[in-house]
């Protein structure tokens, strides 16, 4: 009960976006609370991250990547797991083909885009392929 609470006190004090997020910054549990980003912050966000693109409905981000073969894309998938896993964010993941991977990020919680779908993008882009 008191972890909810602190978690609600800390997500309100977080009134003001900011653009102030790297790979280095850690994945905020939502749980449901909080709120989404607008059109405007999510495309300050976009900026900072090379080759994603932002859904039509502003619900999603995704970025399209060409690996070198079959098990080159698995075992990104795995490096991909285990950043989310540590993150407690998770992507959704597709493999087409047997090379071409689509990467999701969404905030499932909350049906839209946080801060933590941007600071998985930049961890997923600071991976080694």
């Amino acid at each position: 009960m008191y972890g909810r609470l602190l978690q609600q006190a800390f997500l309100q004090s977080r009134k003001y976006f900011s653009t102030e997020i790297s790979s280095k910054s850690r994945c905020l549990p939502c749980e449901g609370i909080g709120k989404t980003l607008e059109r405007e912050q999510v495309q300050q966000l976009l900026d900072k991250v090379q080759g994603w693109k932002v859904s039509p409905d502003n619900k999603q981000i995704f970025k399209n990547l060409e690996l070198p073969d079959f098990m080159s894309a698995i075992r990104y998938f795995q490096q991909i797991a285990d950043v989310a896993e540590a993150e407690g964010h998770h992507p959704d993941l597709h493999l087409t083909g047997y090379n071409k991977v689509r990467i999701d990020l969404s905030t499932h919680a909350l049906k839209g885009l946080t801060e933590n779908d941007f600071i998985m993008a930049m961890k997923i882009d600071s991976l080694g392929r």
